[in-house]
């Protein structure tokens, strides 16, 4: 089939994104990545292997001005014009969409062609949202959590299938009433050769402090990320563990608000923000680490999505610290590879790191957790449900193809 994949954001790099397009073309199809442009890619076309992306082109050099021209507002006529151009051209048979932002005009698109049109869920985006729109005004006046949610709740009854990160999700849609045969989970599980087959180009920060306990957190910085409780609980622990560092790797909005509260709060000597870290450099961090941790604030939002780095950090045989949101401490209980503290108290975020020092010599911990992984979230385990999706697709477009026939004139 010939697939497009519409996405709001820049590709590359978008990791699930891409393991999703590769899984697609290996498997036969004819992949199209339909995505935006800020200014980071000077080419509007271009080929990954046998991946075809479309860009939007940059008109302008500054990036916001990009942003807003392109942003992906519910029916940006801007998209849907890009879109029916892309189904044109390049005979588009199936129409994959990324979450909710433009998922309508895929949906409004994909019916004025008669195409099955797929949404990917990477997250409840309407109670995302509502995080976000506490501390930034213009998510508040541009991406309005009602509207979200009532986008989503006119567009999941209508798509033709839904693939969701987790088990939780899952159990959501339910709950509004989505058939179960219509939702497929399609785990962040990790691309193991894809993961681990970079070359490390310079040290990391981590190996600079030798004897210390490495605490690691990679990823985007925003507020739901729960940064505040481990910074929040250094200082319970200075004492007894004056060893202990936080290394931050990452960017995002919520940073200058860290740095200002790990300054006010005086554990500037004990946490490092190294900036961001190249995909393909993150397994160096996780390697020289001594315990990885995904603070993730409890919420509607958080206890149905699961992040990349939980299954990165127990491919790398690291133990784990979670919060209690549902989808971490299930996967940590479950293969016992990591310690659980309740979100948004820094006090059971301290004990939890106490618990970890104390047993930092035992080996299994991460182990179990590595083993978890290669025996049931990797990517070559989770993918078969995509591929086997679009073989039925295709199957059934087969089938209801109409029969051609020959007719042959006996007169004369």
């Amino acid at each position: 089939m010939r697939i497009c994949l519409v996405y709001q954001g820049e590709y590359p790099p978008a990791e699930r994104l891409e393991k999703i397009a590769q899984t697609l073309s290996a498997a036969g199809h004819d992949v199209f990545v339909l995505c935006n442009n800020y200014g980071s890619h000077s080419q509007a076309e271009e080929r990954y292997g046998n991946l075809q992306v479309i860009r939007f082109r940059a008109l302008f050099r500054n990036r916001t001005l990009n942003r807003i021209l392109y942003f992906p507002v519910f029916l940006n006529p801007i998209w849907i014009v890009q879109l029916l151009l892309v189904i044109r051209r390049f005979r588009i048979q199936a129409i994959q969409v990324i979450d909710i932002p433009l998922a309508l005009a895929a949906l409004a698109v994909g019916r004025a062609f008669g195409l099955p049109v797929v949404m990917d869920m990477w997250e409840n985006y309407p109670e995302a949202l509502k995080g976000w729109a506490k501390l930034d005004w213009k998510v508040r006046l541009f991406k309005n959590p009602a509207v979200a949610r009532a986008v989503e709740l006119f567009v999941i009854p209508r798509v033709n299938q839904l693939f969701v990160v987790v088990d939780e999700q899952k159990e959501r849609l339910i709950a509004e009433g989505v058939p179960p045969d219509r939702i497929r989970v399609l785990t962040n599980a990790p691309d193991v050769y894809m993961f681990t087959s970079g070359t490390a180009s310079t040290g990391t920060p981590l190996g600079a402090d030798d004897d210390a306990y490495k605490l690691l957190y990679v990823g985007v910085i925003t507020v739901e990320r729960g940064l505040e409780d481990i910074i929040r609980a250094l200082p319970l622990l200075r004492a007894e563990l004056p060893k202990l560092r936080f290394y931050i790797a990452g960017t995002g909005s919520h940073e200058a608000y860290l740095k200002r509260l790990v300054e006010s709060t005086g554990v500037d000597d004990l946490v490092r923000f190294t900036g961001w870290v190249p995909f393909d450099q993150i397994q160096f961090y996780i390697a020289q680490s001594d315990l990885c941790v995904i603070p993730h604030v409890r919420s509607k939002f958080i206890d149905t999505t699961i992040p990349n780095k939980l299954f990165q950090y127990m491919l790398m045989g690291k133990p784990l610290l979670v919060s209690d949101a549902k989808p971490l401490a299930r996967v940590v209980r479950e293969s016992g590879c990591g310690f659980i503290f309740e979100s948004g108290r820094p006090d059971s975020a301290a004990a939890a790191i106490r618990t970890a020092h104390a047993a930092r010599g035992d080996a299994s911990i991460g182990e179990r957790g590595k083993d978890c992984v290669l025996r049931k979230y990797t990517w070559e385990k989770a993918s078969p449900v995509l591929i086997d999706y679009y073989r039925r697709l295709e199957q059934e477009r087969a089938e209801s193809a109409p029969v051609r026939t020959t007719t042959y004139d006996y007169t004369g």
